[in-house]
């Protein structure tokens, strides 16, 4: 469908734009909701995979006499045992990029090559016993040097993927004007830095778990669990298996949490489903902390510079970056550094751009996604260099950015990429969050006498949203159906899923305002591939942008059909039938009034009469494909992935112990502008969860590995998420500057806040240690350690 079919009028009273509780809201605060562990019944078999230890190593032989004597100990499968059995693990996104073949298997068969990789797959009639089991298992290795220097990798002459021969994943050069000239120019300023963004992970606090069931008199194969996206899981699955996707199916509970971890291409999805079948049992398998840490995100470096004329005007801006996005594995992690490229340089106006990505493969675990999707880090980047540059020109950071930010008339505007922004208004948005810091502690530096100083910190975010990758599967669009049964119940059943943040109740508002409906009378049916239509599941801000407009074109199909019903039984114009609180009666003689069912029910029962010129059943399906993605290259050779680019604006207040390195964030504000807002409620809740975990990121989130290529994170205790005393209240202001190439205006939620948090504290710890420590700062998390080397004159 096109985009402009769709109506803005709806019916009877707008929930639209109203903090509408969520609609299963006491489930999850009671207890009662039902999360995928909990679904897992008592007879299952019980699945614990054994992991490599090495980074890189040869497999040599395989030891299971011990585990083998284990009290319910039922079988173990190596990758020989699946080989013929099975196929290759498709990767969702396309692997045109990637130098040769990608053989992706569930289980390592003669190479490791990282810590962690799945060699052995246990199964036992007790998670104790599989754990027993898996633990007497040895495996001989030959050790191999690893690779794990993401720099040297790009030149090594030892690879992490034999078959390619190199060890660049993929590598892209994205230039605009003459870059290299301006930096010569004598009337310039120009400013060099460097940043390392550690390693970091998504944390959900539910892990991953999933539930197979084979019939094999149906020959149909169950799996039921922690799934953000159904639809695509069906895919990886049924192709590897060498089923037809007839013969899966996928079903996702409640999720605690995902943050991009939970999407597809895990090995254990494949596991459980080929275990079933081999031995007809159920089996299941429970993630523990250890192995959801496996999961990496975010680790490159970047050597960039930027220059300006002495009057502040930005000139030119360009940036290596490094990547390491460990092993290639079927999952799309990768892509994020691609798009971490891409968003520079955001929402400023700088003529001359060269950003040079590459992607290096190590021997780690893959990377996964994580919220903000490498977004947060182009951001992070852009406005670190916007800073360092507002000191060596001696101005005011905002008055820097107020000078180079796009003019409000210059939307829909193209970045370097090929992205096409589609609308904004920034030196508003950054007014009125000057405006919101009435009472906040004054900038001060450190004392004899006080050795906290105080720093205040801005920073923009430019978060496309909607991804639509050419070769993704799905690509740009997603699916609803709306039906009305002969009872008068409205249902929606929706290709996305929700990870926690209540989409759901966004397409009850959507769908209630166009029947003139309460939300709370609307049915949303999700996540189950036997029910809801093909989508792409919970990604980029998709749900309510694009299946909540494929979701308001379907119920007004069915609308219209009432309609025609009401207007027989009404004796009326169909165009003069109003559907308001249940009922439905003519504009022209509104004392006359029908129930709402009593006309659904007519148009089943009285398909000849009342229901006549009615197309049967009340039911209408549409998908909603995204505007402003161009797949075909431009005359640069550029496309565009992402059709809405919503923006934020932060500032920060923190403390900074100049004696300890410890820092506090005293406030916190941000205005954001998503477009049109369904739910007000929601949208503050995404922005500040996604501030958390900007906050987190930026001070004490860090994976880190040995010298061998080893975890030493293993549980939350020794990787430092933020906690409730850790962050202070946070403010946030909004702005409305409709999307113009979406029927309803909007622009996605879901992601923004990461990378401005990152930004914003980062430049207020800055402010806090003073310009010359602040250039020294140049690794991500801002750690004690690393602010007191900082401030004592050395890198940190």
């Amino acid at each position: 469908m096109s985009g402009d079919a769709l109506p803005r009028d709806f019916q009877g009273p707008k929930s639209v734009g109203t903090s509408v509780p969520r609609l299963n809201a006491e489930a999850f605060v009671t207890g009662a909701a039902v999360y995928a562990a909990d679904v897992i019944p008592s007879d299952v078999l019980h699945l614990r995979v054994v992991r490599s230890s090495y980074a890189r190593a040869k497999i040599i032989s395989i030891f299971t006499k011990d585990a083998e004597r284990i009290p319910g100990f039922v079988t173990f499968v190596s990758a020989s045992d699946m080989w013929q059995f099975t196929r290759p693990t498709p990767s969702r996104f396309s692997k045109d990029r990637f130098p040769g073949p990608l053989d992706v298997r569930p289980l390592a068969l003669d190479e490791v090559k990282y810590v962690g990789e799945p060699v052995i797959a246990v199964l036992a009639e007790s998670p104790a016993a599989a754990r027993l089991a898996a633990e007497l298992i040895t495996i001989e290795y030959e050790p191999l040097a690893p690779i794990l220097n993401p720099i040297a990798a790009l030149t090594a002459v030892e690879y992490v993927h034999p078959q390619w021969k190199t060890n660049v994943a993929a590598h892209d050069v994205i230039r605009v004007g003459d870059p290299e000239s301006e930096f010569f120019r004598p009337d310039v300023v120009t400013v060099s830095g460097k940043l390392t963004v550690e390693c970091s992970t998504s944390a959900p606090i539910e892990m991953r778990s999933y539930v197979a069931e084979w019939d094999p008199r149906a020959a149909r194969l169950k799996i039921q669990g922690a799934f953000q996206m159904p639809h695509p899981s069906r895919w990886t699955i049924a192709h590897a298996l060498g089923l037809k996707e007839s013969q899966v199916q996928i079903v996702a509970q409640n999720i605690g949490g995902t943050f991009g971890l939970k999407m597809v291409g895990h090995p254990e999805e494949v596991l459980v489903g080929f275990l079933a079948m081999k031995t007809q049992r159920r089996v299941a398998f429970v993630e523990d902390r250890d192995e959801c840490f496996l999961a990496r995100g975010r680790e490159q470096t970047h050597s960039f510079q930027i220059a300006a004329t002495r009057d502040g005007r930005i000139t030119a801006f360009r940036d290596r970056m490094v990547a390491d996005i460990g092993a290639v594995g079927a999952g799309g992690g990768w892509q994020m550094a691609l798009v971490t490229a891409a968003v520079m340089p955001t929402v400023y106006k700088i003529e001359n751009c060269l950003i040079d990505c590459s992607l290096a493969t190590t021997n780690k675990s893959p990377w996964q996604g994580i919220r903000g999707y490498g977004k947060e880090i182009g951001n992070l980047v852009v406005e670190r260099a916007v800073e360092l540059l507002a000191a060596a020109l001696s101005m005011d950071p905002n008055e820097l950015r107020r000078l180079n930010l796009n003019p409000s008339d210059a939307f829909p505007y193209r970045l370097p990429s090929g992205m096409i922004v589609d609308s904004g208004d920034y030196a508003p948005a950054l007014k009125k969050l000057e405006g919101m810091r009435r009472g906040w502690p004054a900038q001060r530096a450190a004392t004899a006498h006080d050795e906290t100083a105080i720093g205040h910190g801005f920073a923009f975010e430019l978060t496309p949203e909607g991804a639509a990758f050419p070769g993704a599967v799905p690509s740009g669009f997603e699916t609803a159906t709306v039906k009305v049964d002969p009872s008068g119940e409205i249902t929606v059943l929706a290709s996305i899923t929700s990870p926690g943040g209540g989409n759901e109740t966004g397409l009850a508002q959507l769908v209630g305002d166009v029947f003139g409906a309460a939300p709370d009378v609307i049915t949303v049916r999700q996540g189950d591939t036997e029910v809801t239509p093909f989508g792409g599941g919970n990604s980029s801000s998709r749900s309510l942008m694009l299946c909540g407009a494929a979701a308001v074109a379907a119920a007004q199909d069915v609308l219209s059909k009432l309609a025609r019903c009401a207007a027989n039984l009404l004796q009326c114009d169909p165009a003069e039938t109003v559907f308001h609180d249940g009922e439905v009666f003519s504009i022209r003689s509104p004392e006359k009034r029908l129930i709402f069912g009593a006309v659904a029910l007519a148009v089943y029962t009285h398909p000849f009469s009342s229901g006549d010129g009615v197309e049967l059943p009340l039911q209408s399906t549409k998908s909603y494909k995204a505007q402003n993605v161009r797949h075909v290259p431009d005359e640069q050779g550029r496309i565009n992935a992402y059709p809405s680019y919503p923006y934020s604006v932060h500032a920060a207040a923190v403390e900074v112990s100049h004696d300890t390195g410890v820092v506090r964030v005293l406030k916190y504000s941000v205005v954001h502008d998503c477009g049109t807002v369904i739910n007000p409620a929601l949208v503050d809740g995404q922005m500040r969860g996604a501030v958390v975990m900007g906050i987190g990121a930026a001070l004490w989130e860090r994976m880190e590995t040995d010298e061998n290529g080893r975890k030493v994170n293993d549980r939350l205790k020794n990787y430092l998420l933020p906690r409730a005393l850790d962050v202070p209240a946070i403010e946030i202001g909004n702005q409305l500057t409709p999307s113009m190439f979406h029927p309803l205006g909007m622009k996605g939620a879901g992601e923004s806040g990461v990378g401005g948090a990152m930004a914003c504290v980062i430049n207020a710890v800055g402010d806090a240690i003073g310009a010359e420590a602040a250039s020294r700062l140049d690794t991500i998390p801002a750690t004690p350690l690393r602010i007191l080397r900082a401030l004592r004159g050395a890198n940190s």
